[in-house]
């Protein structure tokens, strides 16, 4: 729009407002303009319209209008400068961005610092918390309600340290003009009233006439596209059903469908279908009837003119948000206008309205809306507590709507609650309106719903048909109530209105618990067992919600007197209605007391293990016992001990029910109910529950035990568990039940778990209230006792916590005070090991302990015991002292009912008496005395008297018959606790005077037993017992083996002879002088050759042994082979956008581009075969067997398992070795070395040993050929025969050579040589089976074809075999130079530190390269030749030599040379179709092949060698006057030629040490390959760890026979000099690049990661990879090997790889790593380890916490750092290739990741 038609517009908006027409002039001029700027396309996901045009001509008008100006430019900038600083952050996360939480300082874990925020306040030093946004949320930086202190970062930390400024509405509005406040006033409704009435219209809906368009002209690509056909998303349906549907629906290809499918997940829903209603309706029908299940997706027909506006009105909100972000009070004005009513909405605000029509919205006007309102309700007070008022008002019709919507909570307009509900201010009011009663009530109606017919929540799905789901959605009522929780007011902040209002709300809570209590309810069977399972988690769902509300509610209610008074009260009288139903009494007698009891058989009536009344009441309780306060339950006043002591036999009932069933689901009692009840009570012992239920059932019988009389409140407990019978003294004498064995099994075991809970009961004193302990003390206490069964890591820790005491601010501080920090290494994770002098807290019978823990703490304190040379007794830890509230709990111990039990229990220990006794109650008795006599002792010392224990005991004889008992010989396993016991009695009366009379601290004091004499002797006669029986035995063992060798005396002898003939031979090398050895050439110490002839070999499946031989059976190593990109020095990002724009790509393709030509290896090596070996052998034929038997089986698998991906794949050949399961692909044939004959280098005659400046004159001479008049070749120019790539031609142009006669007499040198030396004419491996086995020959031929087909992902290489040689050759070289790679990484020796997978790998495969020409023909191997030599003795051949990996051209000229045409028919050998084999034995020739390579690489090194890297030291400059002056002529006239100019070329004064160091690399791989070619031993020097270039290249040089000077080598070979220089000349030629690389190769190395975790996740969220920028939805992974960040197992990034669409990462893994990659899930904080598109695993990640242990998912949110020993573990699982073994492991022993879709990620 220019100029003069905005100012018409805007006059013409101006009048409009003047004549108070604005709103009708606006929705005209959008009415009007809208349609012809939005318009349909034959692509429905692409609508076609320009965003910067409809801002110009239809929003940027009322801006102006707004401001009365026509500036386009920084028109609000005057208006920004007028704000008030609120020193608040409030900067907006984007999905996956970092956030942190100060667990010291944050009032609640939902307040967060953005990352600037954090690195610049003080709480980067305190205990904080990281963690990853799900975006939305705001910074919290500058609020003090969020922080206890510390609230503002440098940043935003208000000037003299002055709180932040309280900014309200009116404040706001008052900083702007107010002719901008009338215009905004004007302006901002009808702009909200558009986007309203637009956003909310619905299927069936038209929309207003004055948003009828004129009648106007369409345009050709209008015409026929009256409607669309809108997708909408929905939480149902699966990504592959939308494209499903949608490819069958629109006829459209899976990328069209994908791309369809992205948008409505993304943005909530998408027109698919333009055109008229009758083709609309077709495509809406039959999407609907494809999508059925579980229900049809959701489709709307709507007129383009309607959908049009809506996509404007959603441009609209994003307008309004941006002017609210103008300035402060244009959102002050936004924030009246969306609380006023408008027309459109009736009396509702605008804000109301928007929120209740929330599930008519899809997710892209859903997050409009939401975003608007904390854009600007949250910025100030008043409009955030407005706010929050009208959303708890409405509160129940939305949760109502979002209960019945299909979306996630987050898309929810409920989810606003976090926001809201967190602030401490606006709870408080929400409270005192009494809002947050109406909030509760909403969850209330929900559950009355559920109820069955005793108003109990009822679950089960035969009454309670209705979706599960729905109830579920329901429970986050429960997470909002919690944000109000969370801070607990000060004594001052309580108000009348804020009590009365928590009241109500706290009656809210009580009818949801009233409907809890005893639902779920079970009884016991006895006949049968359980029809089906009852559906018990959904009770439990609620109950884990529930645990933190009632936490809570009790920190609100113990805050205040009066709330606590009144609460106490209102459950007091739950707790009774809930036992008016039980009304029947019963009187019961124990020794001689009587006293009345609640008839109930926990064992035959119905019974239920959630009582959540009771239990709150428990907590309550305790909080009041100690403040003297009065409650009136029941319209009679009185202090609250009185109270509980009215009802206590009713309020411990249901506690002591749940008890009784535990007890006896563990006597066995209720096997019959199912795992449904045996689940249910492993929740209730469990840390999650037991705060809220084990422990509070405790506290509430403790409790009553503190207000009860003692023998009263034993009978209850006595009768309750059924033992009234048992607890007489006659029960022996009465007669069995019918069911007598099981009968008397469950007495004894419900007997023990009486006494547990008796010693629980009085024993457990950690609870603040109950002892005089604080809350530290109690988590010392449980940590003490976790520590006790095993040493712990934090995450083992912190998972068998409790949630309340895992979240404790002190729990680093209190660990570390009980426990010892220790780490075996740094890649390993840590645990805690208790400090020794807590070890005597430990408490054999602690309460939290299950089963299994009680046993392995017990073993665990008996090793440490023994260890330590200590007695093992664990006699009970002195108790913490009872508060005084509680201090009558002790009374239980010394009345007479306790006495009568011990001493009756006691007396039947001395009977053995098994109807009533076993040693379960024994010990559990002893302990119970133990306690007693602890209470004693405190008693005395604080000189109180009302405690009697010790004097009812010695009436009633109990420590006289523990005398008894000690001198029982069946008293062996609890003797020690007896002595204990008695010692301690003896302590406290000091009866014996020559003891120290000091007090005896039995916590720490373990007394060790002293037998009596008749067990001394006892004892005694045992120890002569069993030493006569060990010398009798021992006698016997010399006997025999004094006869064997009397027998067997010349067998022994011959055994003798090598043992003593290998101590001299090792001896007597020290003694004589070092001897150089030497590898290669004519005068190599084949002597020295280790054979390996008598070396026996098994295989491991038949166990037959035999040497290595040619003629026998043929061995085969198992072996892996896949395509590597390790050590590749490509541009691996050049390669991967290369891919990326593909349509769709190929494995296949992807193997021929990444390979190229494996004869000819690029130095940067992008890709090659690797062949890995575990190092296990077996026959040929057994291995074929065995593979065939594997096929089998798998074949033999149902469907449905094969097409699951499992951790081997037969259809790639893949199996397991059959003795350590590593994964294997290859078998690799085992050849002998070289022997004695074939390393000779000529048969039958003197040796004759071509030099070398002969051999490289015959070699130019054969291979340096002109193109001459008459012969037929493809160039018609002057050119030299090398630049041709036909190997035919090549070879008919060698011919021409032959008629050369100077030429001719050089060649015949080498033929003459040729023509006699057996191994140039090689062996028939067809026709000499006496020589070589068919089996040998086989094994090779299919090596070659795993190979090629591993590698180029190929099913067989017979048309390629060019390519399969030369990729065999390819895997050699690369292989050794792996290894060699791995062995320098590590420093380690070349020769000496292979690990045996390593040597045998080497071993097979060097020497099966070296067979690998008997499974081809010679034309083959013969074009090969001639190709490479004509490369290397033709500079100027389209190859350029200098471009090649040196090594692998030396693997491949050594195997290529002895098939070189040396007579004019082109071959040698008089085999000419049948396959023949030429070995490489380390001859001469090989030699003089090593020489011209050795030269062509350091021609290598100068290409690499730039000017800037010259070292310039004293210790140089004595190579200035160098020993090699033809090497400085040599750099010197290279980099002249390189730089194409005349410049004076500074050689380095350290050039030597340049090339020592530069051809190290190569060296050792040469010197690895022809050591187990030959077989020959290196010298010593070459086994030594720690070696440098500079200590090792003198050794490798002799070894290889290399001289040590460049001048001397040339001077003595003009031939070879010339080749040099031509090499020299050539290098800066047409064609040649010049560019420099590095030399050597650096080792492989992952991309550089920061140090802190958070600056990965900050990476990840400002980039993460994806194409589709949605941040509700990336998951960025991070490639470990190059840094690209992608977005991983997530349908908006996909793409085609050999008709299959893939994820980013395993498109990636395939391009970058060749089909194996290793990704870091920055969200999950997990490694992912791909191997191909079908098999994956997770891993622990590289970042860990202060403990070691990396957080998955970020669950505990420490601190996490980059630990470089883990990063290197990776890194070796890298460098070895050992990530598809890993993988595969990983898949076998994890079932469920064979589930994954892992070609998704």
């Amino acid at each position: 729009m220019d100029a003069k038609a905005r100012a018409s517009l805007l006059q013409a908006i101006q009048k409009a407002y003047e004549e108070d027409k604005l709103e009708e002039k606006i929705r005209a001029h959008w009415a009007a303009h809208v349609p012809s700027l939005i318009t349909p396309g034959p692509q429905p996901i692409k609508l076609q319209y320009d965003d910067d045009q409809l801002s110009a001509l239809l929003l940027e008008p009322l801006e102006a209008f707004i401001m009365g100006t026509l500036e386009v430019d920084n028109k609000f900038d005057a208006l920004k400068k007028n704000d008030i600083p609120t020193f608040l952050c409030n900067r907006s996360f984007r999905a996956g961005e970092p956030t942190y939480s100060c667990r010291d300082c944050a009032v609640d874990a939902t307040c967060v610092l953005c990352i600037e925020c954090f690195k610049q306040s003080t709480h980067k030093n305190h205990r904080y918390k990281i963690s990853s946004s799900s975006g939305g949320g705001y910074c919290d930086c500058g609020d003090p309600e969020a922080w206890k202190k510390d609230c503002a970062c440098s940043q935003h930390e208000p000037p003299d340290g002055a709180g932040p400024p309280s900014i309200d509405v009116d404040d706001a509005k008052k900083r702007l003009p107010r002719d901008i406040v009338r215009r905004c006033h004007a302006v901002i409704p009808c702009a909200l009233s558009y986007a309203y009435q637009l956003l909310c219209l619905r299927d069936g809906e038209g929309l207003s006439d004055d948003l009828l368009s004129p009648k106007r002209a369409k345009s050709e690509e209008e015409e026929g596209y009256e409607f669309a056909t809108v997708l909408y998303n929905d939480e149902t349906h699966t990504y592959e059903q939308v494209i499903s549907t949608l490819c069958r629906t629109l006829e459209c290809n899976h990328e069209e469908a994908l791309e369809y499918a992205t948008v409505v997940d993304h943005e909530g829903r998408s027109p698919v279908k333009f055109g008229s209603y009758a083709d609309c309706e077709r495509v809406k029908n039959f999407i609907e009837r494809n999508s059925r299940r579980p229900q049809p997706l959701r489709v709307d027909i709507i007129p383009t003119l309607m959908y049009a506006h809506q996509v404007f009105a959603l441009k609209v909100m994003n307008w309004i948000q941006k002017l609210a972000d103008s300035c402060e009070g244009f959102k002050a004005l936004i924030c009246e206008a969306c609380l006023q009513a408008v027309p459109i909405t009736g009396e509702m605000p605008l804000v109301s309205a928007l929120l209740l029509k929330d599930v008519r919205l899809w997710k892209a006007a859903r997050g409009a809306c939401h975003a608007l309102f904390m854009a600007t309700f949250l910025t100030f007070n008043d409009a955030k507590i407005e706010f929050s008022r009208l959303f708890a008002r409405l509160y129940p019709q939305l949760m109502t709507a979002f209960i019945s919507d299909d979306h996630e909570h987050s898309d929810s307009c409920t989810s606003l609650s976090v926001q809201l509900f967190t602030v401490p201010s606006v709870a408080r009011t929400l409270f005192a309106d009494k809002l947050v009663e109406v909030i509760i009530k909403s969850f209330v109606l929900i559950c009355q719903s559920r109820r069955n017919d005793l108003g109990r929540l009822s679950f089960d799905r035969t009454t309670q048909p209705g979706n599960s789901t729905q109830f579920k959605r329901a429970l986050y009522t429960l997470y909002d109530t919690r944000y109000l929780l969370n801070t607990v007011p000060t004594p001052d902040l309580w108000t009348p209105g804020l009590r009365k209002g928590f009241i109500g709300a706290f009656e809210q809570f009580l009818q949801i618990m009233i409907m809890m209590e005893g639902m779920d309810f079970h009884t016991r069977r006895t006949q049968s067992h359980i029809e089906y399972e009852t559906d018990w988690e959904p009770a439990f769902n609620v109950q884990l919600r529930m645990g933190p509300l009632i936490d809570m509610l009790q920190s609100w209610c113990a805050s205040d007197d009066k709330v606590l008074a009144t609460c106490i009260e209102k459950l007091t009288v739950a707790a009774i209605d809930a036992l008016s139903a039980v009304e029947k009494w019963e009187k019961k007698e124990v020794a001689g007391v009587i006293c009345e009891c609640i008839e109930y058989d926990v064992g035959s009536q119905a019974i239920s293990i959630h009582h959540p009344v009771v239990r709150m009441l428990a907590g309550l309780v305790t909080s009041g016992l100690s403040r003297s306060l009065t409650v009136q339950p029941f319209n009679t006043r009185q202090a609250l001990g009185d109270c509980v002591n009215s009802y206590a036999r009713e309020l411990m009932e249901f506690p002591l029910r749940t008890l009784v069933l535990v007890a006896q689901a563990s006597a066995g009692m209720w096997r019959r109910n199912g795992y449904a009840l045996a689940n249910q009570i492993f929740f209730y012992q469990q840390p999650r529950c037991r705060e809220e239920m084990l422990d509070k059932d405790v506290l509430m019988m403790q409790a009553c035990a503190a207000v009860m009389k003692a023998d009263e409140f034993l009978i209850n407990i006595i009768n309750k568990f059924g033992l009234v019978h048992w607890a007489d003294e006659t029960f022996d004498a009465t007669p069995l039940r019918t069911d007598g064995d099981d009968s008397i099994r469950q007495t004894l075991y419900l007997a023990e778990e009486f006494f547990y809970c008796l010693m629980v009961f009085i024993g457990e004193r950690y609870y603040p209230g109950l002892g005089k302990v604080t809350e530290d003390d109690c988590l010392k206490n449980e940590i003490i006792h976790q520590l006790s069964i095993q040493n712990m890591s934090y995450s083992e820790l912190v998972k068998n916590l409790p949630e309340q005491e895992a979240k404790a601010s002190t729990l680093d501080d209190v660990v570390r005070d009980v426990a010892v920090f220790k780490r075996p290494s740094a890649a390993s994770k840590g645990y805690f090991e208790l400090k020794p002098e807590f070890t005597s807290h430990y408490n054999m019978f602690f309460y939290h302990y299950s089963r299994i823990e009680h046993s392995k703490a017990e073993d665990t304190q008996r090793k440490r015991k023994k260890k330590d040379g200590e007695e093992p007794v664990f006699p009970p830890p002195c108790p913490p002292e009872f508060t005084d509230a509680f201090r009558n709990v002790i009374h239980v111990m010394d009345c007479d009912v306790f006495i009568h039990l011990m001493n009756l229990t006691l007396r039947r220990a001395l009977s053995h008496h098994p109807r009533s006794f076993s040693e379960g109650q024994l010990v559990r008795v002893l302990f119970l005395i133990g306690y007693a006599l602890h209470e004693e002792k405190r008693a005395r010392d604080q000189q109180k008297t009302d405690y009697k224990f010790m004097d009812k005991a010695v009436d009633v004889g109990i420590f006289a018959t523990l005398r008894e008992l000690r001198n029982q010989k069946e008293s062996e396993a609890y003797r020690a606790l007896i002595e204990w016991i008695l010692q301690f009695y003896e302590t406290l009366t000091k009866v014996e005077e020559d003891k120290p009379a000091e007090p005896m601290d039995v916590a720490e004091n373990v007394v060790s037993t002293t037998p009596e004499p008749a067990a001394s002797d006892d004892i005694e006669e045992r120890r002569r017992r069993a030493a006569a029986r060990r010398d009798r035995i021992m006698q016997q063992m010399k006997q025999a083996q004094s006869s064997f060798a009397i027998q067997n005396v010349g067998e022994l002898q011959e055994i003798a002879l090598p043992d003593d003939h290998s101590a001299k031979a090792a001896v007597t090398p020290t003694a004589a002088p070092v001897e150089s050895l030497l590898v290669l050439g004519a005068e190599r110490n084949v002597q020295r050759a280790d054979l390996d002839l008598e070396e026996k070999l098994t295989c491991i499946l038949c166990s037959e042994s035999h040497v290595v031989n040619l003629t026998a059976d043929a061995f085969v190593a198992v072996a892996y082979v896949q395509r590597s990109t390790v050590l590749s020095q490509a541009d691996r990002k050049h390669l991967m956008d290369e891919f990326m724009d593909m349509p769709a790509v190929t494995v296949k393709d992807l193997c021929q581009k990444l390979m190229g030509n494996p004869l000819f290896m690029p130095d940067t090596m992008p890709c090659a075969p690797h062949v890995s070996s575990c190092g296990h052998l077996l026959h040929a034929k057994c291995w074929k067997t065995y593979f065939e038997s594997v096929v089998a089986r798998e074949r033999r698998r149902s469907i449905r398992l094969r097409t699951n991906a499992g951790s081997f794949d037969v259809t790639k050949n893949e199996f397991r070795c059959p003795l350590c399961s590593r994964l294997c692909n290859a078998a690799i044939p085992l050849f002998p070395p070289v022997g004695q004959k074939e390393n000779m280098d000529v048969v039958g005659g003197p040796l004759l040993v071509p030099s070398l400046n002969t051999f490289t004159a015959a070699l130019a001479a054969l291979l340096v050929v002109q193109h001459k008049p008459g012969i037929r070749v493809a160039s018609e120019d002057e050119a030299l025969i090398g630049t041709l790539d036909d190997a035919y031609q090549q070879a008919l142009a060698i011919r021409v050579n032959f008629k050369d006669p100077a030429k001719a007499a050089s060649i015949a040198k080498i033929r003459d040589i040729v023509a006699v030396t057996e191994r140039l004419q090689g062996i028939d491996v067809k026709n000499s089976t006496d020589v070589v086995s068919d089996a040998h020959v086989e094994a090779v031929r299919t090596f070659q074809n795993q190979v090629f087909q591993m590698s180029m992902n190929a099913s067989s290489p017979a048309q390629s075999e060019e390519l399969c040689i030369s990729l065999n050759w390819a895997a050699c070289s690369y292989s050794v130079q792996t290894i060699e790679m791995c062995l320098r990484y590590e420093n380690k020796s070349l020769l000496g530190s292979f690990s045996s997978r390593q040597y045998l790998c080497l071993k097979c495969l060097t020497r099966a390269s070296c067979w690998s020409s008997s499974a081809y023909e010679t034309k083959v191997l013969t074009e090969h030749a001639v190709k490479l030599f004509s490369a290397l003795f033709n500079p100027l051949s389209s190859r350029n030599v200098l471009d090649m990996d040196a090594f692998s051209l030396l693997i491949n000229c050594t195997h290529a040379f002895p098939w070189l045409p040396w007579s004019e028919e082109g071959f040698t050998a008089p085999y000419v179709d049948a396959p023949v084999c030429r070995l490489p034995v380390g001859d001469s020739f090989d030699h003089h092949l090593l020489v011209i390579v050795y030269l062509l690489h350091i021609l290598q090194v100068f290409k690499s060698v730039s000017y800037d890297i010259v070292e310039r030291s004293d210790s140089d400059a004595s190579h200035s006057s160098s020993k090699d002056p033809t090497l400085r002529k040599l750099y010197a006239a290279f980099v002249h030629r390189l730089s194409g100019s005349d410049v004076t070329v500074q050689v380095p004064p350290n050039l030597e040490r340049i090339i020592q160091e530069r051809t190290w690399p190569f060296l050792r791989c040469c010197a690895i390959f022809y050591h187990f070619i030959t077989g020959i031993p290196a010298s010593e020097a070459l086994k030594a760890e720690g070696q440098t270039s500079e200590s090792e290249s003198a050794d490798l040089m002799a070894y290889l026979g290399l001289p040590n000077s460049v001048t001397v080598l040339l001077d003595e070979n003009p031939a070879l000099n010339d080749l040099v220089h031509r090499w020299i000349f050539n290098v800066g030629g047409p064609g040649r690049s010049g560019k420099i690389s590095s030399l050597p190769h650096p080792f492989p190395s992952f991309a550089p990661l920061p140090h802190d975790y958070t600056d990965v996740i900050n990476r990840a969220s400002q980039n993460s990879g994806c194409r589709v920028e949605a941040d509700d939805r990336r998951s960025p992974a991070m490639c470990l090997v190059c840094g690209a960040l992608l977005c991983s197992q997530s349908m908006c990034c996909q793409y085609k790889l050999d008709n299959q669409t893939v994820g980013a990462c395993a498109f990636h893994a395939a391009i970058c790593g060749a089909g194996t990659g290793i990704f870091l899930r920055v969200r999950e904080n997990q490694v992912l380890m791909l191997h191909g598109t079908n098999k994956g695993c997770f891993g622990a990640s590289p970042y860990v916490d202060a403990y070691g242990e990396p957080d998955p998912f970020l669950r505990r949110g420490n601190p996490l750092h980059l630990s470089v020993e883990r990063l290197e573990q990776l890194h070796r699982h890298y460098m070895h290739h050992d990530v598809a073994d890993e993988v595969s492991h990983a898949m076998d022993q994890n079932g469920t990741l064979a589930g994954f879709d892992w070609f998704h990620f």
